[in-house]
């Protein structure tokens, strides 16, 4: 309807949707909580109880960080694999050398 109608019904209006998509960055988080760490730490205001939690924390991630690279490296399964693969390969080239 005009608006310079009067009515006895109110008409609907169009609903608007405001979408803001929320993203969550693991690194950017972590980066911000370790700079308030070295914050708390610089000027001395860390209490007691918190420094064992945040040290356990800050431990767990190297440990994750470093131990999946030295984890498989080390594993027996990819040893042998390994030596099974260079023996194979040996063994081509010298089949390859002696019937050629």
């Amino acid at each position: 309807m005009a608006s310079g109608i009067p009515s006895f019904f109110k008409t609907p209006r169009h609903r608007s949707f405001e979408y803001r998509p929320v993203f969550y960055d693991e690194q950017k988080e972590r980066k911000a909580e370790l700079e308030a760490l070295v914050a708390e730490e610089r000027s001395g205001k860390v209490s007691d109880d918190r420094r064992p939690e945040r040290l356990r924390g800050l431990s767990g991630h190297r440990w994750s960080a470093g131990g999946r690279s030295k984890g498989r490296a080390d594993s027996p399964a990819r040893t042998i694999r390994l030596i099974t693969v260079v023996a194979v390969l040996v063994c081509l080239v010298w089949v390859l050398f002696y019937w050629v």
